[in-house]
């Protein structure tokens, strides 16, 4: 699939795009005061979430993924207010079934290993375990209580139980997230001041949620007497760390953006929040939340953590020599993890009938084959797109796929000629005979392997790199074809 190519250029100077903010001293003390708060992590923490050692014993994602509690935690929390309240209950109650099960699947991972959430192993560290022990009891009840408002019939007393118990438990996600971190810490691979930024965008999630379960408090009438206070300061909060972000605040130890891919995207991400921030302000002047304004709050909050989450892929990858941030555990999950589909019977027939279907193709058939698919392609359909996506072996791949959990974004199979045996979504071509992923695989021999560039991919929103690999026939060793799989690097990361 041919996805949008990801450019690093040069570092740039943000005093040279527009004047620079200049930030009061309150704006400082706002930024750094209210760190803790939200589960920021220390620059040797941020960098064991930004690296890991060589040997790819599932740090990275360890220390990835319970961060990742603290903004489930508080996406829980706003989702089963919606619910409760009748505002947008269907899209609330998927986002609160989705964040529930990533909740309890994260959990599972970090305690019995789950090599499709990177993590190979299982826990055998006391204080992780003790810690996670802790997250454990803290969110039972809360599962149980979102399950039920998430299915129904839930109940006042179910978002009753979430309302009372999420702080308690959010406070739990920052203590564990701080001992993985710091069990699984490799602060040498990554400069403090890289780790201060990203200690900055990473808590940018959590403070979107935050928001939106503030404005879901007001509209119903749950809000405490704190509430419009803690919105204020959320929204003042996010805002300036954005710009810090873009900018650069060195007296919070913030540098500016490393290259003009990280800055284009921070202020997108600006050019965003400032476009719908609104939605914020007139309830912090006095209005009540119309359901209509909490749920575009709801909507704005995936728009940011998204686009946070982007914005840290490429901070990670813009650091000189920082490519192993992603190779690295790429490799050893191909390895470990992806090869294992190679072996399925019903997929080595596959390529093999192709491939004595195609011997003797010339190179102009393939090509007409190629173009045949990409005017296909242009009008939304054809007997050969709709052939190759029915097969059963695509239907197989992409039972595998979603069975990732997300780490794998596409899957598809190439013949000895480099043309498409099956795949689980359909592709922009039809032949990568005169591609990287099949000529470094296919070509070169069993034991090679081919890791892409990092790309953004359009129809996705996440960036990801691919891994490829040869296949050969279990029966006598020899390549009969390849496979590529689109990874989505910030599951990795």
């Amino acid at each position: 699939m041919k996805a949008k190519i990801m450019k690093l250029s040069k570092p740039v100077n943000a005093t040279s795009r527009m004047a620079r903010v200049d930030f009061p001293k309150i704006c400082m003390a706002l930024i750094l005061a209210a760190a803790p708060q939200v589960g920021l992590l220390n620059p040797t923490q941020a960098a064991a979430e930004a690296t890991e050692e060589t040997g790819y014993n599932g740090g990275k994602a360890r220390v990835n993924r319970s961060a990742s509690l603290r903004s489930l935690t508080e996406a829980v929390a706003s989702a089963s207010c919606r619910v409760n309240g009748g505002i947008g209950v269907e899209m609330s109650r998927v986002e609160l079934s989705s964040s529930r099960q990533d909740f309890g699947r994260i959990i599972d991972g970090l305690v019995n290993g789950n090599p499709a959430l990177g993590m190979p192993g299982a826990e055998k560290r006391a204080r992780s375990l003790d810690e996670l022990r802790q997250t454990t009891e803290l969110w039972e009840p809360l599962n149980t209580a979102a399950e039920r408002l998430a299915t129904g019939p839930g109940t006042d007393a179910d978002a009753a139980v979430i309302d009372e118990g999420f702080p308690a438990l959010f406070e739990q996600t920052v203590q564990l997230a701080s001992v993985v971190s710091g069990q699984y810490a490799n602060p040498q691979q990554l400069l403090q001041s890289d780790a201060t930024v990203l200690n900055f965008a990473v808590r940018q999630r959590a403070l979107a949620y935050r928001m939106t379960r503030a404005m879901c408090e007001l509209a119903t009438g749950a809000a405490s007497a704190d509430t419009k206070a803690e919105l204020q300061t959320t929204v003042d909060l996010f805002e300036q760390t954005l710009i810090a972000l873009r900018d650069g605040f060195p007296a919070a130890g913030i540098n500016p953006p490393p290259n003009d891919a990280v800055y284009s995207s921070l202020q997108s991400t600006y050019d965003l929040w400032r476009e719908q921030r609104g939605l914020f302000d007139a309830a912090l002047a006095g209005d009540v939340p119309s359901d209509e304004n909490v749920n575009g709050a709801a909507v704005l909050t995936q728009k940011l953590s998204l686009a946070m989450n982007n914005t840290i892929t490429l901070y990670l990858i813009a650091s000189p020599g920082q490519d192993g941030v992603y190779r690295v555990p790429l490799e050893a999950y191909a390895n470990n993890e992806l090869k294992k589909w190679l072996s399925d019977p019903q997929l080595i027939s596959a390529i093999k009938a192709q491939n004595d279907a195609h011997d003797g193709l010339t190179e102009d058939a393939v090509i007409a084959l190629d173009q045949q698919w990409r005017a296909e392609a242009g009008e939304g359909g054809g007997p050969l797109i709709e052939k190759l996506l029915t097969d059963p072996v695509s239907g197989w791949l992409l039972g595998q796929q979603e069975a990732t959990a997300g780490f794998v974004t596409e899957v598809f199979v190439m013949d000895n000629k480099g043309l498409n045996v099956a795949q689980s979504v359909e592709t922009s071509d039809y032949w990568q005979g005169d591609e990287a992923k099949w000529q470094q695989t296919y070509s070169v021999g069993p034991d090679a392997m081919h890791i892409s560039e990092v790309e953004f991919d359009d129809s996705t929103g996440f960036y990801q790199s691919q891994a490829s690999l040869p296949i050969t026939d279990p029966a006598t060793g020899e390549v009969i074809g390849a496979i590529t799989f689109g990874i989505n690097v910030q599951s990795l990361m």
